[in-house]
């Protein structure tokens, strides 16, 4: 059963790498989802760009390029995407700190990118001038050691299917919950739009991993859908790990199954081909069970003839194979 699964899962867009996965899977109680790259498709733009000093536009976005060429992160390469590339800056002494932001040097003077948070412990910029208000996207800052420079607005599409994928798991009794290293606010955002009401934001990789073991000591079998680089150690502590086809080498390392596909609807065709090989592999334990508790006792007794017996052993076995390739037919 496992084995035609297994086969079933990689025509559905879905490679399972550790064995365990698909029991797991089947009794997993919670899915846990990253944002940037799962629920979304992982591709942001720059929608917006507040100027809060002297220097242009152009300036600050080849600056922030210059500091995010070095990082594998999605809002670092919608920028380097975003600049003009004009000014010919060159970081070195780049320093990353997973989840938070960069730092660096660039012509002689230290510069910092990332969240708040992380602007606020490095830089003594005054943060009271990052605009106030309702911003509908990421928040990317950029200051130096004295000064805030610029805020970047960074805005990611979610997927298409994401609703419906979410509806699919929570029919399938599955609780979902949203972690995501941005804002709050465009957390809730993406949450309201894909109908997750547990969520939370503002989450370095390290609030991530406490989050998902506290579940597990609860008693939760959690399901952790990760993209980025970020996402390795919580991968690597969940029950069971899906990495995106388009996530960084030491996710998908990581993850127990990859989506093949950037169809996240494969996601809910594995639970329900998960769910399907439990009830199979229970079926076949429960025959073959009964069978040999009829057949044992009946043969010592001399009721079965050797080759009724073979027969039967034969046609039995047969049996529960026919009943595991039922798998190969699950779209």
């Amino acid at each position: 059963a496992i084995s035609a699964a297994t086969g079933a899962m990689l025509t559905n867009g879905l490679l399972t790498i550790r064995s365990h996965g698909l029991e797991t899977l089947a009794r997993s109680t919670h899915v846990v989802f990253d944002k940037t790259g799962t629920l979304t498709h992982g591709t942001p733009a720059v929608t917006d760009t507040r100027i809060l000093s002297d220097r242009g536009r152009d300036e600050l976005l080849d600056i922030a390029a210059a500091l995010e060429a070095h990082s594998e992160h999605p809002a670092g390469k919608a920028l380097v995407r975003a600049a003009p590339g004009s000014h010919g800056f060159s970081a070195t002494g780049i320093t990353n700190f997973p989840g938070a932001g960069l730092s660096g040097r660039i012509a002689g003077r230290d510069w910092y990118i990332g969240n708040a948070g992380f602007i606020a412990e490095r830089s003594r910029a005054d943060l009271a001038e990052v605009p106030a208000g309702r911003v509908d996207g990421t928040r990317v800052l950029l200051a130096d050691a004295q000064q805030l420079h610029a805020v970047f607005v960074l805005r990611d599409q979610v997927r298409d299917e994401a609703r419906s994928v979410v509806a699919a798991l929570q029919n399938a009794g599955k609780q979902i919950v949203l972690m995501s290293g941005d804002n709050a606010t465009v957390a809730h955002q993406v949450a309201a739009e894909v109908g997750i009401s547990e969520v939370y934001g503002d989450m370095r990789p390290d609030d991530k991993l406490r989050q998902v073991q506290a579940l597990q000591q609860q008693g939760a079998i959690v399901v952790m859908v990760g993209d980025g680089i970020n996402d390795a150690p919580v991968l690597a502590t969940a029950d069971v790990s899906v990495a995106m086809r388009s996530a960084a080498d030491i996710s998908q390392a990581s993850a127990d199954i990859v989506l093949m596909s950037d169809e996240l609807g494969a996601l809910a065709t594995g639970v329900r081909l998960a769910n399907r090989t439990l009830r199979i592999i229970r079926q076949n334990l429960a025959w073959a069970v009964s069978y040999n508790m009829i057949a044992l006792p009946a043969a010592a007794l001399g009721f079965v003839a050797p080759w009724m017996a073979a027969i039967g052993m034969s046609s039995s076995s047969l049996l529960v194979v026919v009943n595991a390739l039922r798998l190969t037919r699950e779209r």
